[in-house]
């Protein structure tokens, strides 16, 4: 709980668009480590806080999940209600996932509006330790202010293979996976790869970023803290990122680029008309999740290394990564809940068994981990995030405890 003064004195700082991790995941402590394991209020962050307070583990996570920057120079949690709302935005007692939760002078992020009029907060020095925290409290402890609550979506239409990725939980989709002579691609839109596995987002930072299906940033510009930049193609064959002021941020140096094409094989390149290609990415060849086209298990079904299966409505999904954790991520690409048996270079898979349990076994075949039911033949990805075992009947044997998480 933020107790210091805002540092407003600093001459220069630290840029927005550091890649941090590239995927925030909700539900951990994924505050950057440079501020995380040091001593608390020894550093200020990119906005402008103390480490290790509540304040800046806010500011991170509207920059990491939302997509919004924190305005520097508003002082203590106590004012950022009347700040906000002096310039325009909606502070109110209705939360939203994604808005800000201020009570008494500190401030967390919303993580889930529960339907028994609670909400899962995230937090950072609570309890004045400098330390994160998770809490399930009543909806009306807290005014929320809604600087830009995160929009859960669904996949585009054309896009039947399509998984969440960082930023495009609600960015728009341009429909395809080129963008051609005379096309922009503006801040919040993205691109996707026919087989669904890559996009290339105009983050709302200024950046313009490629990302693949394990939520790695492959390549980027490196022009974020620009916001409302766009990248085009242009008539002269030069693909270039502007500032909003029209400013040259970014470019190819190309002079013949037509078609600007997120492939299927995760590299992104130039093409001229009918010609070989005049500038790439360099990320070929990085992609490798396949989708199983399910959105459960059955008695006798397994999930292995880079397989998938994800919700009907597309915005869930649960992969087995090759470093043998098995993941549940929502909207966004941000991890909901995982089986924790990371560690396994061999890679790991998830098996729904014959007796009953749901086991995860090694390479080897060694049990990492497992249900303990007797009685599951369905492992089902539900819409609203949770992963459910269910007996014969239907009924529920066990669950992620995931439902309603973003």
């Amino acid at each position: 709980m933020t107790r210091k003064r805002l540092l407003v004195t600093l001459a220069v700082a630290l840029l927005v668009s550091l890649v941090f991790a590239p995927m925030a995941r909700a539900w951990t402590d994924d505050y950057p480590a440079q501020w995380r394991n040091i001593a608390q209020d020894s550093a200020v962050d990119s906005w402008g806080y103390y480490n290790r307070e509540c304040t800046s583990f806010v500011a991170w996570r509207l920059h990491a999940r939302n997509g919004f920057e924190m305005p520097r120079a508003i002082g203590n949690a106590g004012g950022w209600g009347s700040w906000f709302s002096a310039h325009g935005y909606a502070v109110n007692g209705t939360p939203g996932v994604g808005a800000i939760a201020e009570s008494s002078g500190h401030v967390a992020w919303v993580e889930a509006v529960n339907g028994d009029g609670t909400v899962t907060i995230e937090e950072y020095n609570y309890n004045y330790n400098g330390t994160y925290y998770e809490r399930r409290v009543a909806a009306s402890m807290f005014h929320y202010i809604h600087a830009r609550d995160i929009a859960t979506s669904t996949p585009p239409p054309g896009a039947p293979n399509a998984v969440p990725y960082p930023g495009v939980g609600s960015a728009t989709f341009k429909g395809g996976a080129t963008l051609s002579a005379g096309q922009a691609l503006h801040a919040n839109e993205y691109l996707m790869s026919a087989n669904g596995q890559t996009v290339l987002v105009m983050q709302t930072d200024g950046n313009l970023v490629l990302y693949r299906a394990n939520a790695t940033a492959l390549w980027y510009t490196g022009t974020g803290s620009h916001p409302g930049a766009y990248a085009v193609v242009q008539s002269d064959g030069n693909v270039v990122v502007y500032s909003a002021g029209n400013v040259p941020l970014w470019w190819t140096g190309t002079t013949g680029v037509t078609a600007l094409t997120v492939q299927n094989d995760g590299n992104l390149v130039g093409y001229p008309a009918g010609g070989p290609a005049e500038w790439q990415a360099g990320t070929g060849g990085q992609v490798s999740l396949t989708y199983l086209n399910a959105d459960h298990l059955a008695a006798g079904d397994q999930i292995h290394p880079d397989q998938y299966i994800r919700s009907a409505d597309g915005r869930y999904f649960l992969a087995a990564q090759t470093d043998g954790n098995i993941v549940l991520y929502g909207p966004g690409y941000h991890v909901l809940w995982s089986t924790g048996t990371g560690g396994h270079p061999g890679g790991a898979y998830i098996a729904v068994q014959a007796d009953g349990n749901v086991v995860v076994y090694s390479s080897a075949d060694t049990p990492l981990w497992w249900t303990g039911t007797n009685s599951t033949i369905n492992l089902w990805l539900q819409n609203d995030g949770n992963l459910v075992g269910r007996n014969p009947a239907g009924t529920p044997t066990w669950s992620s405890g995931t439902d309603g998480q973003v």
